[in-house]
């Protein structure tokens, strides 16, 4: 009995091993990598998105109010999950304060429900000491906190 099963079926051995290995390697490609790549790249944080919905029409208004008002040259918008981003271009060294004030048409008009869901991001931009700057509106927040995107200064 010098020979045992393990040296009379070394290759058999060998080769089912492999294959159980090669079964294990598969399953564990199947059922955890490949889920992520097909999958939303929010998760479910946007399940409760349709709840909440700003109409196109009150971005419309939100962008043509912001470009009848003194020294504003364009406005942009876009959504980002669950933020809310507003690009607004004035006019060369215009008052950052007058810019802050008109900027504030974005949190009004939005409405108060989805001010509660979304984060409002402001990019205000012209030339000047001044900018750009920007200010977020945090969800559920009652104010914009505003930060010197140039050189880090808060105000």
């Amino acid at each position: 009995m010098k020979n045992g099963f393990f040296n009379e079926h070394k290759k058999g051995i060998i080769v089912g091993a492999l294959i159980f290995a090669v079964l294990i390697f598969i399953f564990f490609i199947i059922f955890f990598v490949v889920p992520s790549f097909g999958g939303d790249r929010y998760g479910d944080r946007l399940s409760e998105i349709k709840s909440y919905k700003v109409s196109s029409s009150t971005i419309s208004d939100i962008k043509n109010t912001l470009k009848e008002s003194e020294g504003v040259k364009d406005v942009t918008y876009n959504i980002e999950g669950r933020i809310l981003n507003f690009i607004i271009t004035f006019e060369d060294n215009y008052n950052l304060d007058s810019a802050k004030t008109v900027s504030n048409v974005i949190i009004e008009k939005i409405g108060e429900k989805n001010l509660k869901y979304y984060d409002v991001q402001i990019f205000l931009d012209a030339k000047g000491d001044n900018f750009p700057m920007i200010g977020y509106h945090s969800k559920g927040s009652d104010t914009i906190l505003w930060a010197n995107a140039g050189d880090g200064n808060e105000s």
